[in-house]
């Protein structure tokens, strides 16, 4: 199986890399998420699912709950169900990030603060 890395989707601040989409277990969905410079990704939660995030490249602000981590290059971070999490990437440079989510259940599963 390869990744479908031509598939890219540009959600403003930031462009998602769906990998093996519909070919992970049900629940499952794994993509490379690449915050822009200068941007961010506003404070959000899931309902459902959990998300595993594996930083790539870059360094990027990222809260969690009520703490606040310096990510950088092989830092792992588990997001559970309910939990606020955000990125500001204050660089020149991307911020890549392979992201795992656990007992996924689609964009409705997401709620924006």
């Amino acid at each position: 199986m390869r990744a479908e890395l031509e598939k890219r989707i540009d959600r403003g601040s930031y462009v998602k890399v769906p990998l093996f989409e519909g070919k992970l277990p049900e629940g499952n969905y794994a993509q490379i998420v690449e915050i822009k410079p200068k941007a961010e990704v506003g404070k959000h939660y899931h309902k459902f699912q959990y998300e595993l995030f594996y930083i790539i490249s870059g360094t990027a602000r990222l809260g969690i709950g009520e703490k606040e981590f310096e990510a950088k290059p092989g830092d792992i971070y588990l997001v559970a169900p309910g939990t606020v999490h955000w990125v500001i990437n204050e660089s020149d440079e991307p911020f890549k990030l392979l992201v795992v989510k656990m007992n996924y259940r689609g964009e409705e599963d997401t709620v924006w603060l």
